[in-house]
């Protein structure tokens, strides 16, 4: 189980002061009570930005025993790590993590944001002393339903079990299970009968190959949605607007709040029936680490 942390807001479609607070009130709370109802061990990757504006939200993620990593300082757009340079990446992981590790002490563990990377983020993630990246989510494709849908190309190729990055060991890279679409809480949402025969197909893959199963979950998707939806324009190009802003928000609105989590307590539940047991993205690499 994995969380990315972060101040986007869902209807608004662009991040918001008032959803930041809204996580930590509500969304948080909801997705926590039901990872300690089946005892769910999870990684929770925060914004610099989040976790600036509300550092609570960490404490309170740790207090209930889960491993804190890092998603990044921004999550817009424009900041994505696969448009940034390496000294940009150096700049912005050195930020998120300094005000990260001032509430939650050591992390190493990273996220980018929206799972977009370039080959400079192996680089910047060894200089800035990370250990784990979860960036990668082999065989899926959005289509044009994602900023950054051509750089994921190379995701259709990428090794589906966790795999080191780097030539001297030091980045294990854990993907993001998929499979043409990606095991998350948006697909869940979407298409809670998509992604049973999704869960499906990867549970059954791991029983016979030990490869983990890593899905992806946001505390925003727990949030009551409340007023009006925005689609804020966040590209002057039509299609992309058309597909990743408009279209993509439409589908990300369903089955938010309580709903989602009535979803997630379900696939933890079947995850438990099948024999899984969960872990962090660190435990995950110590045992890689050991079993070599």
């Amino acid at each position: 189980m994995t969380v990315d942390v972060e101040s986007f807001s869902i209807p608004l479609n662009r991040c918001d002061p008032e959803t930041a607070r809204q996580v930590y009130d509500q969304g948080l709370p909801r997705l926590l009570a039901v990872l300690a109802k089946h005892d769910a061990a999870s990684t929770f990757y925060f914004t610099g930005e989040l976790a600036q504006a509300v550092p609570e939200a960490i404490e309170l993620v740790k207090d209930h025993g889960h491993e804190i990593g890092c998603h990044g300082h921004l999550h817009e757009v424009d900041r994505a790590f696969d448009i940034l340079s390496y000294d940009e990446q150096v700049h912005d992981l050195t930020t998120a993590k300094k005000i990260i590790e001032s509430v939650a002490g050591p992390i190493q563990a990273f996220r980018a944001p929206a799972l977009r990377i370039n080959d400079d983020t192996i680089r910047a993630l060894a200089a800035t002393r990370f250990t784990t990246d979860s960036s990668v989510c082999p065989q899926r494709f959005d289509g044009p339903f994602t900023f950054g849908s051509k750089q994921k190309l190379k995701w259709l190729t990428a090794p589906r079990g966790p795999h080191y990055l780097d030539g001297d060991q030091s980045i294990l890279e854990i993907p993001v299970s998929a499979l043409l679409v990606p095991y998350i809480g948006t697909t869940m949402r979407i298409s809670p009968l998509m992604v049973r025969l999704l869960q499906e197909v990867l549970f059954f893959e791991a029983a016979h190959t030990g490869r983990p199963v890593v899905f992806l979950f946001h505390p925003n998707e727990c949030l009551d949605t409340r007023g009006n939806v925005i689609t804020t324009r966040r590209t002057n190009n039509r299609i992309k607007y058309l597909f990743a802003d408009k279209i993509r928000q439409r589908l990300k609105l369903r089955n938010l709040g309580e709903k989602a989590v009535v979803q997630m307590d379900g696939i933890l539940h079947h995850a438990k029936e099948c024999g899984f047991s969960f872990m962090t993205a660190s435990d995950l690499m110590r045992e890689y680490r050991v079993k070599e």
